[in-house]
């Protein structure tokens, strides 16, 4: 039977009947906006709180506004760094794009870079976020998909519970992923949606995809309040332009 973790997201867990899959690489895949990065922040979190070290790569923002974002939600990962619970590692991308065109290095040596820090704080729960940035490093599909499902198996053998964010196009509510790949390498997919109603947007949530394990394939309401993400089980979003898409798995 395969263990669970907490998500440290209000309802996620009853989604995913019991919690995340321990050691298993999920990708949180959305538009821009949707919340991608505050359930990451809040799956660290709770792995913290329950005394789990944890590494969280951001490709996309700096260390310092992941920090300044985060305090509004009541998340303070400089405190929690500074206990040594927590390593940011802070908007790589750009070296590491550098490095590789230099010194034609692989995703072997950047999956290294990852798994040193991942073994040097002995984490049990990492983030990297986003893929989207990272699969960009590579010239066509083909290496793409082989780097990701390189970078998920090292990850996958450290013994940790890792989540990928990737960043969909708006507009595209049958879309999980950015190459249309990237779903098909990890263990799990949740997707956030923004669904447009009037003049404004419904925020939703899904399990996609749970591999080996029992999910619900209820599409839900979510919002993102000052705590941060908070998933309604028992409310369905007012548009079901999504409802029938996705059969989960």
């Amino acid at each position: 039977m395969i263990e669970r973790i907490k998500s440290g997201v209000p309802g996620l867990d009853r989604l995913l009947d019991g919690g995340i899959p321990k050691g298993k690489v999920i990708m949180v895949s959305g538009p821009s906006g949707s919340g991608k990065t505050i359930l990451a922040a809040q799956f660290v979190n709770e792995g913290i709180k329950n005394n789990e070290n944890c590494v969280f790569i951001t490709l996309e923002a700096g260390k310092q506004k992941l920090i300044e974002d985060l305090q509004q939600i009541g998340i303070d990962f400089s405190q929690l760094e500074r206990k040594n619970k927590l390593r940011i590692i802070g908007g790589p991308v750009g070296h590491v794009k550098y490095f590789k065109e230099k010194t034609k290095a692989t995703i072997y040596d950047i999956a290294d870079e990852v798994k040193e820090v991942v073994l040097e704080v002995s984490a049990k729960r990492v983030v990297l976020d986003s893929i989207n940035l990272f699969t960009m490093l590579f010239e066509n599909d083909l290496e793409r998909r082989k780097a990701l499902a390189d970078l998920v198996a090292v990850l996958s053998s450290l013994n940790c519970t890792t989540l990928l964010t990737c960043e969909v196009k708006e507009g595209s509510p049958r879309s999980i992923s950015w190459h249309g790949f990237e779903e098909f390498v990890v263990d799990g997919v949740i997707v956030l949606y923004r669904l447009p109603f009037g003049n404004k947007y419904e925020r939703a949530i899904s399990v996609v995809k749970m591999r080996g394990v029992n999910h619900s394939q209820k599409v839900v309401s979510m919002a993102i309040t000052k705590r941060g993400i908070e998933v309604y089980y028992d409310r369905e979003p007012y548009h079901d332009i999504i409802k029938n898409n996705h059969n989960g798995g």
